[in-house]
């Protein structure tokens, strides 16, 4: 985390509850070792992450809300998942709950270098 963002991301952690943060925590940690480039700042109202300050392109981001925290990748629907990790229908966002995450490292790790390779990808 670089200091620049470090005070924003500590808040927005402090406002979720004991679960929640330490699920949310887990899930920082396990996205930030992917790549090291990786930046991470609170936007749209979720801890986000990108690489080269290209925040319009963001990769993925971690949410939380009543049914729980959630790591949702910005342009999955462009990534590969042989896991069958991620879920939804929109253009592009899918997600998946931070449980599937967090028992499956590895195959998170290979959407987050996925997702590195499609930042700026579109859909046809």
């Amino acid at each position: 985390m670089t200091d620049e963002h470090a005070s924003d991301i500590q808040t927005w952690l402090a406002g979720l509850d004991e679960n929640q943060r330490g699920r949310a925590e887990e899930l920082v940690a396990l996205v930030s070792a992917a790549d090291p480039r990786l930046q991470q700042a609170v936007k749209w109202g979720r801890i986000t992450f990108t690489i080269e300050n290209s925040w319009h392109d963001w990769l993925c981001g971690i949410a939380a809300a009543k049914k729980g925290v959630r790591l949702v990748f910005h342009k999955g629907a462009l990534l590969d998942d042989p896991a069958g990790l991620l879920n939804g229908s929109a253009r592009y966002v899918r997600e998946l709950p931070v449980e599937r995450a967090l028992e499956s490292p590895e195959a998170v790790d290979a959407l987050i270098r996925s997702a590195v390779t499609h930042q700026t990808d579109l859909i046809e």
